[in-house]
């Protein structure tokens, strides 16, 4: 009975962690990263709930793309010497 009660509540969690990210995080991101690279011409209106997924994906790409960027940089610099 504890295993069962133990793995619905890992469930939920899992639920609400994947929710909040997917459709909280890299929905905000992928919106505003199109609105940015449409000059504010998408998504808005039905394309807002038509779209949620793509959006989204579009979210997760451009923090892919950020992450690769810092970590190009981060490579790309000469090492510090140290004291």
């Amino acid at each position: 009975m504890k295993d069962f009660i133990a793995e619905g509540l890992v469930a939920i969690v899992k639920f609400i962690f994947e929710w909040l990210l997917w459709s909280f995080v890299l929905f905000n991101l992928g919106r505003i990263t199109l609105l940015v690279c449409t000059l504010g011409r998408y998504p808005r209106g039905d394309a807002l709930e038509r779209d949620v997924n793509r959006i989204a994906l579009v979210g997760l790409l451009a923090l892919v793309c950020l992450w690769s960027a810092i970590a190009i940089y981060n490579n790309l610099r000469p090492a510090q010497q140290p004291y």
